[in-house]
């Protein structure tokens, strides 16, 4: 199993298209599901959006992966046209488990490269409560099926929306063709907008980054917040997946 899985997916969007070609053919033949059931599977997630990479020993998302039996390692815009690795991944058909693009992600669905959300937001009911029945419908594409959804707070471009419509189909979260396992990919999507792991992943550890009062309401002191807001300490132990589904959630 490759540890520095997402530093070497982020150096390969940096490759001229042909060696990117090659070096994701290479990648995704590593990137099989792990049979042992000692080991989280590990999956994949491209973001055109800047982030940090987390450190390989990242204590939330090691906390995540024992409790779901997944780990996503997420490769981040660092520094270049956003143009550049889209047209890359769109001409070679090959990309990432997970996929958060804040434009063009209608081109990934007509070059066929999305998995339809459908029969998972049926089978999981914490993906279903996401939207209503009505802003499902919004989100599906000329097939009538849906393949991405929306993350609150997300960047995207005003030109995106249809007037009156607070969602869209060229800006969100997706699951891609190149997933080896679906359903592996939608049941971590369902475990990780569940309560408990929804806590981790905005509130972090009870009793190391945050309090919780007579009442419930949870709290962090100031020292707790300087610490969750400094970048090392979201290197090496905050994780919140923040491209994907779960923002706005928490506290709804």
């Amino acid at each position: 199993m490759k540890v520095k899985l997402n530093s070497h997916i982020r150096n390969l969007m940096k490759l001229p298209a042909l060696l990117l070609a090659f070096s994701l053919v290479l990648l995704m033949c590593s990137c099989t599901l792990d049979k042992n059931h000692d080991q989280p599977v590990q999956l994949t997630m491209f973001s055109t959006v800047p982030g940090y990479e987390k450190s390989t020993d990242n204590e939330i998302r090691k906390l995540i992966a024992e409790k779901t039996g997944v780990q996503v390692f997420e490769i981040w815009m660092i520094g270049q046209n956003i143009r550049n690795p889209i047209d890359s991944l769109l001409d070679n058909n090959m990309i990432t488990d997970y996929l958060y693009v804040n434009e063009r992600l209608d081109e990934f669905y007509e070059h066929g490269m999305l998995v339809a959300w459908d029969d998972y937001i049926e089978k999981y009911p914490n993906i279903k409560k996401l939207y209503t029945e009505e802003e499902w419908d919004q989100l599906r594409q000329a097939d009538g099926h849906i393949y991405s959804v929306n993350i609150p707070g997300g960047p995207a471009s005003p030109e995106d929306f249809m007037e009156g419509c607070v969602l869209t189909n060229k800006a969100g979260f997706a699951v891609t063709t190149s997933c080896k396992d679906p359903d592996t990919a939608f049941r971590f999507i369902n475990d990780i907008i569940s309560e408990e792991i929804l806590k981790l992943r905005f509130w972090g550890i009870e009793g190391v980054d945050y309090l919780v009062d007579k009442d419930g309401s949870y709290y962090r002191t100031s020292e707790m917040n300087d610490k969750w807001n400094d970048t090392d300490y979201e290197i090496n132990h905050v994780c919140s997946y923040t491209m994907m589904p779960g923002v706005g959630v928490m506290g709804k």
